[in-house]
This record gives C-alpha cells, structure tokens and sequence, in this order.
C-alpha cells in the first residue's frame, strides 16, 4: 500500500510544483488577485532569474526572454524529477542501475513542443500539471514500481498484484 500511496503524492506534488512555476511565470507582472500560492512561485522564479542572470554576468531582469527560453524547459525537467525523487524516498524503492531509465523519460520528454500551442493560454499551467503527471507515471513505471505489461498474443494490457499474479 505504501507504493501506492508514493505514486500519487509524487504525481501530485508535481504537478503542483509544475502548475505553480508556469501560472507565475505566465502571469508574472499581474497583481490583480495575487495569492501567497503565486507569490510563493513568483518568489522561485525570481530567484532562479537572479541566479541564472548572476552566472552570465547580466544585471537581474536584462534578458527576459532568453530568461524564458531557459526556464520552461527546465520547468519541465526538474518538476518531475522531484516528483520521481519524492516517489523514491517514500516508497524506498531501490532503483539500482535502472536510474538511466527514468533520466532519459524526463530529459526527452523536457523537449519542448508545439503542443501548448494548440490549447487557449489560460489552460496552459493545467495542461503542463497533467504532462508532469504522466512523465512522474513513466518514470516510475520505467524502474518497475508498476507492474504492467502486454499479453502475449493478444495486445491486452496485464496488471499483477502484489504477489506477482496477474489479475483476471
């Protein structure tokens, strides 16, 4: 049961993370209605600015849209990571040399696409939450935590249970 309970605060914690970064990073000089849920984001992304605008030796805020160009993709990277490293801790879940596996999901999948294009802004931190939530599915699929495979010869997916036993 404490495997199940890890995946979903995993999952969950970051999509939270993920929905948190990109609403503050899309909505950033609006102070229409701002919550300590946006100040506290607002407050990370100005943080990782000054640090990343500190390591190229710019003033703070001088290059915003290169600013922009760095942050999403590392929005997308690190979001899920924690969320995979939270799934790690509380489930202790040994990874082992399999650790390759779920690196590899969150870095292809941190490659950024035209996908958020195709839905309204508005719905953009909510369609990033749920990506975050299928890379953490993914990752810890990829290391085993989720036992499911395919059905020899009928492409039907198969669930074991605890024991091992596939379920009818």
């Amino acid at each position: 049961m404490r495997r199940s309970w890890s995946i979903a605060t995993s999952a969950v914690v970051a999509a939270f993370l993920t929905h948190g970064m990109v609403l503050s990073a899309m909505y950033f000089n609006d102070s229409v209605s701002v919550s300590a849920y946006q100040r506290f984001f607002r407050h990370v992304a100005l943080a990782t600015e000054w640090l990343w605008s500190f390591a190229h030796g710019w003033p703070p805020m001088s290059h915003i849209r290169d600013f922009g160009r760095f942050y999403a993709p590392v929005v997308q990277l690190t979001c899920p990571l924690i969320g995979f490293a939270l799934f790690c801790i509380l489930s202790r879940h040994r990874v082992g040399f399999n650790f390759w596996k779920p690196m590899a999901i969150a870095l292809l999948l941190a490659i950024p696409s035209g996908y958020t294009a195709l839905v309204p802004a508005s719905a953009t931190p909510w369609v990033e939450a749920a990506r975050a939530i299928l890379v953490v599915l993914l990752m810890v699929w990829s290391v085993g935590a989720i036992p499911i495979s395919i059905r020899p010869g009928t492409g039907l997916p198969v669930v074991y249970d605890a024991a091992g036993e596939p379920l009818a």
